[in-house]
């Protein structure tokens, strides 16, 4: 009887854990009149929890942990390096990040401002000398939500523990591709360089460390929102991201974009805006090469259907850049996968060239059986990498250029792009 208690217990606790970390929405049915009991039986639930695990061992520690194990690597140490670089006017800090600390995991604690334990929503992140010069950059390319246009940055820095912008003080939101949302908060009074509608990268610089809003010291609020933009949606930034692996999806270069976008060219800006243009055979285009026609999907996650604009009409440059950045990260995502399922082993330039094809052909169909048949040789560049010129079209020439272009990168690293 003894035993099957115990297993009972330990199964109603490890229920009750998974239901709350999958975020089963608690949060919507509190008021003010059981917010107090809900609390108080949340955190016994949490107890319970890390008793289970002490008696349970390493094994059932290790499955509760993997929550995000495929998708980690695609997020970044919010934290940016000390030195920048600027390219087409945008502020970049993607080296090693500066020394920093977590002062306050996720989960339960001791409310520093009120009385009893309250869910800490994201890790709080501290530099060991305090400065208010520390470069806070994107961790996942994505499109801002907040702050809007009309929102003052000027919470007050100075650790005055007001509850300037809802207690975040100055804070930024961004909207990432697979679904999620990062918010940066407490950052200093006027740094932050971004606004709703900015399309942002992997290591832009968006603002500077501080202490606005409800914050007793320097320090970085960083959220980790699963699937939609709400405070019941936060999850352990911890399964995203990791301060001893700062930069962790070094698996395709920076230059892969400016190399993409040398050969797509654009369809011309009007405004803030791109022009659709026809591309042939029914075929409409967007930006550099996007198609609608076959990325009619990634408009849709924000918010724009895009199987009914014509020829002529327009879409926001920040949109299209955006869905040109998801687009070839499925890209780098699918080829990582092939590869490693077929024990193929490449150079990040080498990912880049494919990713480059896949960007132009759609696929990559035919490369494991070409590639272990012929290797990194000239066979290799005549039985497969030079095709889909479209020969005896148009395109025949353009395209041919680029193949060569792709393969000189696979071949040798060296990234030609287009005159």
């Amino acid at each position: 009887m003894f035993k099957k208690f115990i297993k009972f217990n330990i199964l109603t606790v490890a229920l009750f854990y998974f239901l709350f970390y999958n975020n089963v929405r608690a949060y919507e049915y509190i008021d003010s009149k059981n917010e107090s009991q809900i609390n108080d039986m949340i955190v016994e639930i949490f107890d319970a929890k890390e008793q289970y695990e002490d008696l349970a061992g390493d094994d059932i520690k290790s499955e509760l942990a993997v929550v995000h194990e495929a998708t980690s690597n695609s997020y970044w140490w919010p934290i940016g390096s000390e030195e920048t670089i600027e390219v087409n006017g945008i502020i970049y800090a993607k080296g090693d990040p500066l020394v920093t600390g977590i002062t306050s995991n996720f989960g339960y604690r001791e409310d520093p401002f009120n009385r009893g334990k309250k869910l800490h929503s994201g890790i709080d992140i501290s530099d060991a000398n305090s400065s208010n010069n520390v470069n806070i950059i994107a961790s996942k390319s994505g499109v801002v939500v907040y702050p809007t246009a009309d929102v003052q940055n000027n919470c007050p820095s100075s650790s005055s523990l007001s509850n300037c912008g809802g207690g975040y003080g100055n804070y930024v939101v961004i909207q990432h591709s697979d679904g999620n949302y990062t918010l940066y908060g407490h950052m200093y009074e006027g740094s932050i360089t971004v606004k709703a509608g900015d399309s942002v990268e992997q290591g832009q610089v968006i603002g500077k460390m501080g202490s606005s809003g409800n914050s007793t010291g320097n320090h970085l609020h960083f959220e980790v929102r699963e699937g939609q933009n709400a405070y019941s949606a936060t999850v352990d930034p911890l399964n995203y991201v990791s301060a001893d692996t700062p930069r962790m999806i070094f698996s395709g270069s920076g230059k892969i974009y400016d190399f993409i976008n040398s050969y797509e060219g654009n369809t011309g800006i009007v405004g803030d805006s791109y022009k659709i243009i026809n591309i042939g055979d029914g075929m409409r285009s967007v930006g550099h090469g996007v198609t609608l026609e076959n990325c009619w999907q990634y408009f849709q996650k924000y918010g724009y259907e895009v199987r009914n604009l014509s020829v002529g009409d327009t879409l926001p440059i920040s949109i299209v850049d955006q869905v040109e950045l998801d687009i070839i990260d499925y890209n780098r995502n699918y080829i990582e996968n092939t590869i490693s399922d077929n024990s193929i082993k490449l150079e990040i330039y080498q990912i880049d060239a494919l990713i480059s094809q896949m960007y132009n052909m759609g696929n990559i169909s035919g490369f494991v059986n070409a590639y272990k048949k012929y290797g990194n040789t000239q066979e290799f560049f005549e039985n497969w990498f030079f095709r889909g010129t479209s020969p005896g079209s148009g395109f025949e020439a353009g395209l041919s250029k680029r193949r060569k272009a792709e393969w000189t990168l696979f071949h040798t690293g060296e990234y030609v792009y287009a005159s």
